[in-house]
């Protein structure tokens, strides 16, 4: 997890760092487990899938981003398909974060699960703009919620 341990010396900020975090309680709360099945692919960016394809094995290979608006739109609609039914949207088109419920396809532990939404996340905050790191903070926060809300299902190692 080399790139994950780098993102203590990069600037991707507290949200981001906290998501780390209860990736770990989440991960750990799963037993670690990894599958061979990923997350839909429905929305997902094509850099996320070439890398997948062809270099996954090295995760220091960070895939060419041609154009961040465009990976910035595409990432956001595949993180929108990823969430069920129950998540709402406030008044500017963002997940709230409220509610609860099952997870579905989101509660996929392993290297193929949320670690990708979290790499691919990644991706973008380090090609973002002045003109997008807004939206990124914003899917940074609700990926931090979204992570903890699935730790806390079933994890002991929750502290109060």
């Amino acid at each position: 997890m080399d790139r994950m341990d780098n993102e203590k010396n990069a600037n991707y900020g507290g949200y981001f760092k906290r998501a780390v975090d209860w990736w770990v309680v989440f991960e750990r709360s799963r037993g670690w487990v990894t599958s061979t099945k990923g997350l839909p692919t429905d929305e997902r960016p094509a850099e996320v899938a070439n890398w997948l394809r062809i270099d996954r094995r090295n995760l220091k290979k960070i895939p060419t981003i041609a154009d961040e608006k465009q990976y910035a739109a595409q990432w956001r609609a595949w993180w929108e398909a990823l969430q069920p039914d129950w998540r709402s949207f406030d008044a500017d088109n963002r997940l709230e974060q409220v509610g609860s419920g099952e997870w579905g396809v989101l509660d996929h532990p392993g290297k193929n699960g949320v670690l990708m939404t979290l790499l691919s996340l990644m991706w973008w905050r380090d090609i973002a703009t002045s003109q997008t790191l807004h939206d990124w903070n914003h899917a940074a926060r609700d990926v931090a919620w979204t992570i903890w809300q699935m730790a806390l299902v079933n994890s002991r190692y929750v502290c109060s």
